[in-house]
Parts: C-alpha cells; structure tokens; sequence
C-alpha cells in the first residue's frame, strides 16, 4: 500500500499546466520526500499506509486508480487541495523540485493528453488519454515506467507479474 499512491495524487492535480519542460536534476522517478507534489501525500499523517494505488496501461493511454480507507478521505482530500495549490505555484511561475515523474506527467499534459478524474464510490480514477497515435505511444511509455519504477521501488521482481497497489 503505503506509497504507492502518490502518482495517481500527482496526475489527479498536476494538470494545471505547470511548466516544467526545462526542470533540472531529475535523479529519481519518485521522490516523496523532496518533490513539491508528492510531499503533500506524505504530510498527512498514515494517509500513505491508508491507501491502494493501481497503474494500468490502456488502450488510448493509461489509468490510475486509487482506493483509500474510508477513515482517510478527509485527508485524502486535504493532500490534494495541497497539490492543486502547488500546481497553481507552478503554473505562475514558482520554481519547485519536482520527481521525474510529475516532470513527464506535465509534459505530458502541456503536449495535450487528455485527463479525465472520476470519483466512484470505491475510489479515485484518473485517466490519461490522446487521440493522437504517438502521444498514446508517450502516455503509454510514461504509464509502464510508473508501474516497472514502483516495483523497483518495493522490491518486486520485473520477471514476476507486477499486482499493482498491492505489494505483492
């Protein structure tokens, strides 16, 4: 569980057209401690052990899915009200450090993928989406390496099948 989420969080909020074409030093694909973005979800207490994050590779792109504890969703929705206001910095001008992976997130949006953010009763879906072959090639790509990073990040195996979101 614990942070694996934080992706769905930034692509739900990083879509504010942040500039981050030229953003230097990208040494992690993840940084939950240092990225602008991704510390919001881990400035909320337990929010991180609380919820379930899924990545999957789609036909017109990618989709995250985020399932948190019922107990959470109070501060689920205070972690990205934190990330819409860091977007809103970004987006007039304000530099952050930001991971690898909200950088290509960005530059994935200002290249025009389409995101669409549904709220069900069971969870958080995010969709990241194009029309145009090779940009649904870059969202896909970008989709795969979230999924190849954070089982890196959690110690899975790549030869084994990759369960998202559940560290196993």
């Amino acid at each position: 569980m614990k942070s694996k989420v934080v992706l769905t969080a930034i692509g739900l909020c990083i879509a504010f057209g942040v500039a981050l074409a030229d953003t230097p030093g990208e040494t992690t694909w993840f940084d939950l401690q240092n990225c602008a973005m991704c510390k919001n979800m881990t400035a909320q207490a337990g929010l991180m052990e609380h919820m379930n994050w899924e990545n999957h590779v789609i036909g017109a792109g990618m989709m995250m899915l985020t399932i948190v504890d019922p107990d959470y969703e109070a501060a689920y929705a205070t972690a990205m009200k934190g990330m819409q206001a860091t977007g809103q910095e970004l987006m007039a001008g304000k530099e952050m450090p930001l991971c690898g992976s909200c950088v290509a997130m960005g530059k994935l949006i200002m290249a025009g993928a389409k995101m669409e953010n549904l709220d069900t009763k069971g969870g958080h879906v995010m969709l990241l989406t194009s029309t145009d072959p090779e940009l649904v090639k870059e969202i896909q790509a970008y989709g795969q390496r979230n999924i190849d990073e954070m089982a890196k990040m959690v110690g899975e195996s790549n030869d084994a099948p990759v369960h998202e979101g559940h560290g196993h």
